[in-house]
């Protein structure tokens, strides 16, 4: 028999307007962090004393089963059969939140009405045709040949959204739970005063999927688009905030497709599984592991090794050794090179472990796509050279023809397509071409993996900030604003007339066939000086 069940009122963000506030005009993400009028719904999460349950991969989304591989445990929402009856007050109180603004009419196309299919083949990608994402989006602000550049608060910024966009602030609070996946472990609050530096959740404006939201860390604290160990523990949480195995939290570099130089992270709910969760992985050769620890046959790394969080050599589900331990493996048959990092016992490990791999790609520049799933007990790391690659001319035509950015979920497996044509043509054979563009050679695979696994003290000592992989030789980055006069000339004095008309017409081409706004648009609506939304807002 169906049932409803009674759930606590959420209030829509427009009732929480006190008279305080609106005398004070919060009408901007800084506004309400900053004012001490300052409310706004609140989410507390907290970490857990036990460790968290492990997942499996998923091998079929049918009927939306509960992932869990735990069979003495069961969740008090999920029947016998495994299906998923419920969802946690994250997932609710988000979910409510975003229709609020859907029905306000805050998202610049209806993501409802978009067409989706299932890609037939080994991979089941998955295949969108998303218009208003390829007509609707802002333009990147910044060069995307260097992963790593100042926040430069003169140009669009979260703090520069729209109050209306915010859903509620993502805090940890004083508590511990004692379950491992959350169990009304998480305490919603309708309103409560913000913290300066606030963890906040947005609405993409627009929206990959239903329930496209976006988390930015410390929000008015104007972190550029890095990652430390310390910044990805709020992501981290927020995928284990939802007990709903669709719910996948992603994060993409500068060069990897992010386009607004502000930290943040991106999350939707997808209902099929991303090709690169089905993937198989298998264990590194013992060559890119460090010397301190190769050949412990999958014991812990030693406490120096990235930072003093354990490693195990191999892909190992089921830990009996009760260390504090993560496991690095890389994902197989899958048209991208990357690594999956699998949780030991506790998320502050695995954000140690990961951070450190994040920020020595970020020294060497090198950008990467992070994609957690599976409540986060997974993350997949994913070094990838599409842009470098259009930039040197190096990616066939018909490829960059189509405008795919391989941003985070694209790169996964979820492909937007921007023309009917190549949404409805596409082919299993298609999707691998464009993503094998975007993968690192062998050679280069091993040589970075080597490197983002070194001991601390052999990484560290390595202070060169020069690439890993080949720059673009011209200098030219296509996929960012088009290349003035002034930077073509300069490339005729120094490589020569001929070259710099090559340089151009490449340059055209790639800027108009495949200019940079990505999946992680991240685009909260844009305000004028005054933080007023202007009637022409792109």
């Amino acid at each position: 028999m169906l049932t409803i069940k009674k759930v606590p009122t959420l209030m829509s963000i427009h009732q929480l307007d006190t008279p305080e506030e609106v005398e004070a005009n919060l009408k901007t993400v800084a506004c309400v962090c900053k004012s001490p009028q300052g409310a706004l719904p609140t989410i507390n999460y907290s970490a857990c004393e036990e460790p968290m349950k492990r997942v499996r991969s998923f091998g079929s989304f049918e009927d939306l089963r509960v992932p869990d591989i735990d069979d003495e445990s069961s969740d008090s929402d999920s029947n016998s059969n495994g299906f998923v009856q419920d969802v946690s007050q994250f997932d609710r109180a988000l979910l409510a939140a975003w229709e609020d603004r859907f029905a306000a009419g805050l998202f610049r196309y209806d993501v409802t009405q978009v067409k989706t299919k299932v890609v037939p083949g080994k991979f089941n990608f998955v295949a969108q045709y998303n218009e208003g994402r390829a007509t609707k989006k802002r333009p990147t602000e910044f060069s995307v040949d260097v992963v790593c550049q100042e926040f430069d608060g003169k140009k669009f910024n979260f703090t520069k959204a729209g109050k209306e966009e915010i859903l509620f602030s993502f805090q940890q609070g004083g508590r511990k739970s004692t379950h491992a996946l959350p169990q009304s472990r998480d305490a919603y609050g309708a309103s409560a005063a913000v913290s300066p530096s606030a963890n906040v959740v947005l609405i993409n404006v627009s929206p990959i999927e239903y329930g496209h939201v976006l988390l930015v860390p410390r929000v008015t604290d104007c972190l550029p688009q890095q990652i430390t160990p310390e910044l990805l523990l709020p992501p981290l949480y927020m995928a284990a905030e939802s007990r709903n195995p669709y719910f996948r939290v992603g994060y993409n570099s500068l060069g990897a497709y992010a386009t607004i130089n502000h930290l943040h992270f991106q999350a939707y709910y997808l209902m099929e599984a991303f090709p690169i969760e089905r993937a198989p992985t298998k264990k590194f050769p013992q060559s890119v592991f460090p010397p301190s620890w190769r050949g412990r046959g999958g014991a812990p790394a030693p406490a120096s090794s990235l930072g003093g969080g354990g490693l195990k050599r191999h892909h190992k589900r089921h830990h009996d050794d009760g260390g504090d331990d993560v496991s690095v493996t890389r994902v197989t048959e899958f048209p991208v090179r990357c690594l999956c990092f699998e949780l030991g016992q506790t998320f502050e490990t695995l954000a140690r472990v990961v951070g450190r791999c994040c920020e020595r790609l970020q020294r060497k520049n090198v950008p990467f796509n992070l994609l957690i799933a599976d409540h986060g007990a997974r993350v997949f790391l994913i070094p990838q050279v599409f842009s470098h690659r259009v930039a040197k001319g190096e990616i066939p035509e018909d490829v960059v023809a189509t405008g795919v950015n391989p941003a985070v979920f694209e790169i996964s497996g979820h492909l937007l397509y921007k023309q009917e044509g190549d949404y409805d043509n596409v082919t299993e054979e298609d999707a691998c071409r464009l993503l094998e563009c975007a993968s690192l050679s062998e050679e280069e695979f091993l040589e970075t993996v080597t490197y983002m696994l070194a001991d601390e003290a052999v990484s560290e000592d390595d202070s060169s900030s020069s690439s890993l992989l080949t720059p673009p030789t011209s200098g030219v980055v296509t996929n960012a604003t088009p290349v003035s006069p002034a930077a073509v000339a300069a490339a005729a004095a120094v490589a020569g007339k001929a070259q710099a008309a090559k340089v151009a017409a490449a340059a055209a081409v790639a800027v108009e066939s495949h200019a940079f706004v990505d999946s992680d648009s991240d685009d909260a609506t844009a305000k004028s000086e005054d933080g007023v939304v202007p009637s022409n807002s792109p």
